[in-house]
């Protein structure tokens, strides 16, 4: 083999070595099996930078819902909702003129009944976080909040579920209990969550469909189990963006 060749050899190896890095620093690499990142907290920052405010800050949507017991439906209704990153969601049951609804905002959750305010909690709503919040608000808080609902962000795992190749935030494979967060390798959608809401009862999440809207993702079908038996099936349409809702929306009288 003569110099020029060698020359040749050697630059299309430094080439490839040169790709592969590049695609490993972007999450990318096309190896399922490999680990660019260390710790969940990569991943999250990875997501952060990716869909900072991207988004749709504000929309509208309803869903009809299937409810089941003991993997059996057991009955349907539909809801009306509203959305305003990174903290504000009411959910009206049935129609919005009988005045049943839900309210979730600055940490608290608001419930009324026939117009009247019945309860107050605390309620920080790690949902609404994951599935878009997370995005309007600093890196260091998100971290913060997804810590004190107890998921470990310094775990990461690859795994594959449901045809996904993902990143698991919280647990290692095999690991069905701890908090988890799913992230799809190739969308960097959250396409599953796992998480225990009290002693004996943990939820699980799947996001089986997704469509584009503004600069990111927003969810149209959604299933939970708890403890394995499916509890609720979620399918959301007349997804619309909105510049500024009323003040009476998430301030009622």
């Amino acid at each position: 083999m003569n110099l020029k060749h060698q020359g040749i050899i050697i630059f299309i190896a430094l080439f490839a070595f040169s790709l592969k890095a590049q695609l490993i620093s972007f999450g990318i690499e096309s190896n399922s099996d490999s680990q660019p990142f260390k710790t969940g907290n990569d991943v999250i920052s990875f997501m952060h930078q990716k869909y900072f405010q991207a988004p749709c800050k504000s929309y509208t949507f309803s869903q009809k819902n299937t409810h089941y017991k003991n993997d059996s439906i057991t009955g349907n209704s539909e809801w009306h909702e509203y959305i305003e990153f990174p903290d504000k969601f009411r959910i009206d049951f049935g129609k919005t003129e009988d005045g049943n609804f839900v309210i979730f905002k600055n940490d608290s959750s608001y419930r009324y009944k026939n117009h009247q305010l019945k309860k107050k909690d605390g309620n920080t709503n790690t949902l609404l976080l994951l599935l878009g919040g997370m995005y309007y608000r600093d890196l260091k808080d998100v971290i913060i909040r997804l810590e004190k609902e107890h998921y470990n962000t310094q775990i990461v795992s690859s795994q594959k579920w449901n045809k996904h190749q993902a990143y698991v935030i919280g647990a290692l494979a095999g690991d069905t209990l701890s908090n988890q967060i799913w992230i799809d390798k190739k969308t960097w959608r959250v396409v599953r969550i796992i998480e225990k809401m009290d002693m004996d009862n943990y939820m699980d999440m799947f996001f089986e469909s997704f469509q584009k809207n503004c600069n990111g993702y927003i969810e149209t079908k959604v299933i939970f189990k708890r403890n394995g038996k499916i509890e609720q099936m979620e399918e959301y349409y007349n997804i619309s963006p909105i510049d500024k809702f009323a003040t009476e929306v998430f301030n009622p009288k």
